[in-house]
C-alpha cells in the first residue's frame, strides 16, 4: 500500500491508514495525543467463514482508498469478498459500513461473516449491557453464567442487549462499538438479529448473527444457569447475494476505566426510539390498587395469589413480597388505617431472640413468622431486611408529616434495626449478605447485599434526628463505594435471592442511598455517586424495541421493549424492579433531565402486560401483571408469564403514585 488513508472529525477524532509489520494498519488516534489510542490490522478486521462450527478466517489480501470524507477497505474473506467503508457522522462518530458479497458462480451455505476490532491489552474491563459487567466477577463460579475468561469468549444475539453494544476500557481510554439492529424474518414469520461480543483473546466481535458461550461456538444462554446447543446466525448466499451490516464506533479517554459503561448511556444514539404507552399514570395507580386490594387480608398483603407453585398463603416482607412498601402505598393513596394494620402486624409479631434480627415470613394458615432459607439453613437477607425497615420508617415519617400520630414501638424498630446492622458490619465495613437466627454474619462474602441497609439508617436520621445515623449512614456508604463504585471492577452483585451474581436491584440500592444522602446534606459528591449508578442502572434498560416471532403474543400485542429493564448477568428477561421515580426526582433535583425523561419512557412501558379486564395477559383479576417477559431466546421468546409476587403489584403503584406528585 502507497501512502495514508485518513479522516477526521471537528471535534478531533482522526482515522488514518498507514503501513504495518503486518499490512495495512487502521489507527484511531486524536489529534491532540501524541500515540495511537488504537491500531489494528486491516486484515484481522473482517472474517468470514463457511461450514460449522463458524470460526475466526482472517481477511486474505487487503487494499485501501481513500478520500476526504472515507476510507474504504477491501479484502478477500475466504469465498467471499468484503468491503469496509469508514466515514464520521456529523456528531463526530465513525460510522463503519461492511458488506461481504458472493462473487462465485455458486451457492455458499452456512456463512458465518463478522467485523473484529482485536484491543491491545489482555486485561480490560469489558460492559455488554444486561450481561457481562467486567467478567461478572461475583458470580457464582458453580453457575453458568456469561463470562470472558482467558481462553472463553461470549458472542450473543443483539435483541439481548438493552443498549446493542460493547464497551472496552483498559489503561486511561474506551472504545465503544455500537450496532443499529435490523430483523431478519423469515418466510416462516421467525425473527433473528445479528450478534455482538467479545471472542478469545478480547477481540471485540460483531457477527452476523452466530453466537458463542464459554469459548464453544453455537451455544446459546436459555435459562437460568443453562446452556443449551443452539447454531443460529448462519447465512446462505446465492452468486451475487450479499450481507451487509453498520456499526458505529466511538472512543476517547476515561478515567478509572471501570467507567466505560457511562459512555454507552450518553451517546444518543437511539433517542428516537420512544417507548410504549398504553396507559397513563392514573390508569396504572388505579389498576394496581385494584390488585393491592385483592392481596389484602386484614393485616397484610398476600405475598401470592392463592397457593401457587405449592407456596402457603403468606406476607412476604422485601424482596419479591413487599408487604409493607403496599403498605406505604396504601398510606400514599390516604388509607393509612389499613396501612397502620399492616406495619403493627409486622412490628409487634416478626422480631426474634435477636434484637433488631427479625423474620421475614408469615404463614397465615399456620400461624407463624419463619425465615428465608438459604443453602438449606435459616437465613435473614439483609437486603429483604435493610428495604423492609426502611418501608417502614417510610411509613412512619408519612404520617409525621400527614400530623398523625407515630407509634413509638415503629420509630424503636427502626432504630433497633439500623443498630443491629451497624454492630455486624464485615471487617470491610459493610454490611453482611444475611445473618443466621442468633445474628450472626452468614458469610463473610463481600456483596452489594446490604446496601438497602444505609437507607434503613437514614430513615432513623430521618424520624430521630440523631446525627449519628447520619454519620454511620455515610461511612457505610463510603465503604461499599469503594467496594464497588469507585472503579466498578467490583460490581454491584448478590441482592436477589434466587440468582448469585451482578444484577440490577444491587445497584438501585446504592443510588436511593447516594441521592438520599445528596438530599440530606447537599454534597455534590452523593450526586455524583448517585448519577454513576443510575448511568450503570440504565445500561439494564432497553432503548430500543425487538421486533417478535409472527403469532407471538408480543408480535400480536405490539409489545415495545424500550423503556423496559432486564434483571441480571443470570437473568435475561425483562421486569418491573426499577428505582423509576427516584430516577425522575434526581434528573429533576440536579437540574439533569435527560433522566426525568427517562423514568417517565420506563413507568410508562411498564404499562404493558397489566390485565386490563378479566382474561387479559391471562389474568382474572384487572391490575394483576406477570413477573417475567422474554424479550430473547432465554426461556419463551415474545411470551410473559402469569407468576406475579406481589412486587409486581407494588413497584408500579409506588412509582406511579410518587411520581404524580412529582410532575
Amino acid at each position: 500500500m502507497r501512502g495514508t488513508a485518513a479522516i477526521a472529525e471537528p471535534g478531533g477524532k482522526v482515522v488514518e491508514v498507514v503501513a504495518g509489520a503486518d499490512g495495512p494498519e487502521m489507527r484511531l488516534r486524536h489529534r491532540d495525543a501524541s500515540a495511537p489510542h488504537l491500531r489494528a490490522p486491516l486484515h484481522g478486521m473482517l472474517t468470514a467463514s463457511t461450514g460449522r462450527p463458524w470460526r475466526v478466517e482472517p481477511a486474505g489480501s487487503v487494499e485501501v482508498a481513500g478520500t476526504d470524507e472515507a476510507v474504504v477497505v477491501t479484502a478477500r474473506t475466504g469465498p467471499l469478498s468484503a468491503r469496509l467503508e469508514l466515514a464520521f457522522t456529523p456528531d463526530g462518530l465513525l460510522t463503519l459500513g461492511a458488506t461481504w458479497h458472493n462473487d462465485s458462480g455458486h451457492e455458499v451455505t452456512d456463512v458465518a461473516a463478522g467485523l473484529l476490532i482485536p484491543l491491545p491489552t489482555a486485561d480490560a474491563n469489558v460492559t455488554m449491557p444486561g450481561v457481562l459487567y467486567n467478567g461478572n466477577p461475583s458470580s457464582d463460579p458453580r453457575r453458568r453464567v456469561p463470562r470472558i475468561e482467558p481462553g472463553g469468549g461470549f458472542v450473543c444475539e443483539e435483541d439481548r442487549l438493552p443498549v446493542p453494544a460493547v464497551n472496552a476500557a483498559w489503561d486511561d481510554r474506551y472504545v465503544s462499538l455500537f450496532a443499529h439492529p435490523t430483523a431478519r424474518r423469515a418466510a416462516d414469520g421467525t425473527v433473528t438479529y445479528d450478534s455482538l461480543g467479545v471472542l478469545p483473546g478480547l477481540t471485540v466481535a460483531a457477527m452476523t448473527g452466530v453466537i458463542m458461550f464459554d469459548g464453544k461456538p453455537d451455544v446459546c444462554y436459555v435459562s437460568k444457569a443453562e446452556v443449551a446447543d443452539h447454531p443460529i446466525g448462519y447465512r446462505t448466499l446465492a452468486p451475487g447475494e450479499t450481507i451487509s451490516t453498520r456499526h458505529t464506533l466511538d472512543w476517547g479517554p476515561v478515567e478509572p476505566r471501570g467507567l466505560g459503561f457511562r459512555k454507552l448511556v450518553h451517546t444518543g444514539l437511539y433517542q428516537e426510539n420512544g417507548g410504549a404507552r398504553p396507559l397513563e399514570r392514573e390508569d396504572i395507580v388505579r389498576l394496581k390498587t385494584n390488585a393491592m386490594d385483592t392481596r389484602w387480608t386484614g393485616q397484610g398483603y398476600l405475598a401470592y395469589t392463592g397457593t401457587r407453585h405449592g407456596r402457603p398463603r403468606s406476607y412476604l416482607y422485601g424482596w419479591t413480597g413487599q408487604c409493607l412498601k403496599l403498605a406505604l402505598c396504601d398510606a400514599l393513596l390516604g388509607r393509612t388505617e389499613r396501612a397502620r394494620r399492616a406495619a403493627d402486624f409486622y412490628v409487634e409479631g416478626s422480631g426474634t431472640s435477636t434484637k433488631g434480627l427479625r423474620y421475614g415470613r408469615y404463614l397465615l394458615d399456620d400461624g407463624r413468622w419463619e425465615m428465608f432459607r438459604k443453602d438449606g439453613t435459616d437465613f435473614v437477607s439483609s437486603r429483604a431486611h435493610g428495604e423492609t425497615v426502611a418501608d417502614l420508617a417510610a411509613i412512619a415519617l408519612h404520617f409525621r408529616e400527614a400530623g398523625l400520630p407515630v407509634p413509638p414501638a415503629w420509630e424503636e424498630a427502626v432504630a433497633d434495626a439500623a443498630a443491629f446492622f451497624w454492630r455486624t458490619r464485615l471487617k470491610e465495613g459493610i454490611v453482611p449478605i444475611g445473618w443466621t437466627p442468633d445474628g450472626r454474619p452468614f458469610s463473610a462474602m463481600v456483596s452489594a447485599a446490604g446496601i438497602a441497609c444505609v437507607q434503613a439508617m437514614l430513615g432513623a436520621y430521618r424520624l430521630s434526628g440523631e446525627h449519628v445515623w447520619l454519620r454511620r449512614a455515610e461511612e457505610v456508604l463510603g465503604r461499599y463505594h469503594r467496594l464497588h463504585a469507585a472503579t466498578f471492577e467490583r460490581p454491584f452483585a448478590h441482592a436477589t435471592l434466587d440468582a448469585s451474581g451482578e444484577d440490577k436491584e444491587a445497584g438501585m440500592y446504592y443510588f436511593l442511598a447516594a441521592f438520599e444522602l445528596y438530599r440530606l446534606t447537599g454534597r455534590e459528591l452523593y450526586a455524583q455517586w448517585a448519577e454513576a449508578a443510575a448511568d450503570w442502572l440504565l445500561t439494564f434498560v432497553y432503548v430500543w424495541s425487538p421486533e417478535f416471532d409472527a403469532g407471538s403474543t408480543f408480535d400480536r400485542r405490539g409489545f415495545q421493549a424500550c423503556g423496559w429493564p432486564s434483571v441480571s448477568v443470570q437473568n435475561h428477561h425483562l421486569d418491573v424492579f426499577f428505582p423509576t421515580s427516584e430516577l425522575m426526582e434526581f434528573g429533576l433535583a440536579t437540574g439533569k433531565p435527560r433522566y426525568a425523561a427517562r423514568a417517565e419512557t420506563i413507568l410508562h412501558a411498564m404499562g404493558q402486560g397489566i390485565c386490563q379486564q378479566p382474561g387479559d395477559w391471562g389474568f382474572d383479576v384487572p391490575g394483576e401483571q406477570g413477573e417475567g417477559f422474554f424479550q430473547t431466546n432465554w426461556q419463551r421468546k415474545g411470551e410473559a408469564n402469569t407468576w406475579n409476587p406481589s412486587w409486581v403489584v407494588a413497584l408500579p403503584l409506588y412509582h406511579a403514585l410518587r411520581m404524580r406528585k412529582v410532575t
